[in-house]
């Protein structure tokens, strides 16, 4: 890839693609999660976002990113902690992957929520963290490997059953939808009906 200026030079897919990656990270922002209330909350409403008041302990649905504000400010307990981002949860996806034919479910956003887990722990500054770090990034490549690779095989297949795409990830049906257009594409190009 060309370079200017020490920065690369982005092609009209990678900047499509991008886009959609955006997309799918705002839409991980304005889903809802499960929170627990650590003190009481007087509640809050602002436009068409409307939170209700809550007692210390009690468990309510709100958007991704009143979440996040609510953590920081240390009102609600890490909701985060649901997420399957540990090195014992990957060890178990990948496992349960290596073994299942068909593509295993996972959290619709795991890609996005795995990335903000890496760029946080790349924040603390421990020993630990960078091994721990190290590990878990192994475990999501080998994840990943054999995702693309499952995907592809469905790709290959004239129909592709809603239950077997059920369990792609946001940013994995982008990666399907493409390849299947690619395939399409190339078969209209060199074979013909």
């Amino acid at each position: 890839m060309p370079k200017v200026s020490g920065s690369t030079i982005k092609t009209g897919k990678q900047i499509e693609m991008m886009k959609e990656l955006e997309r799918i990270r705002f839409e991980l922002t304005e889903s809802n999660v499960s929170v627990k209330f650590l003190q009481n909350f007087s509640g809050f409403s602002f436009e068409h976002i409307n939170i209700p008041a809550s007692s210390q302990g009690s468990q309510i649905e709100v958007p991704y990113f009143i979440a996040e504000i609510l953590h920081e400010s240390s009102m609600i307990e890490d909701f985060k902690s649901n997420f399957p981002i540990s090195l014992p949860e990957l060890e178990g996806s990948v496992r349960k992957e290596v073994r299942v034919g068909e593509l295993q479910p996972l959290h619709p956003y795991f890609n996005v929520l795995l990335k903000d887990h890496f760029l946080a722990m790349e924040e603390k500054e421990s020993q630990f963290s960078e091994l721990e770090q190290k590990r878990q990034k192994t475990k999501f490549n080998q994840l990943i490997q054999e995702r693309i690779s499952k995907l592809v095989k469905m790709t290959d297949s004239r129909q592709v059953l809603a239950q077997r795409k059920r369990n792609l990830t946001s940013t994995e049906q982008i990666l399907f939808d493409k390849i299947v257009d690619w395939i399409q594409n190339w078969k209209a190009e060199f074979i013909q009906e």
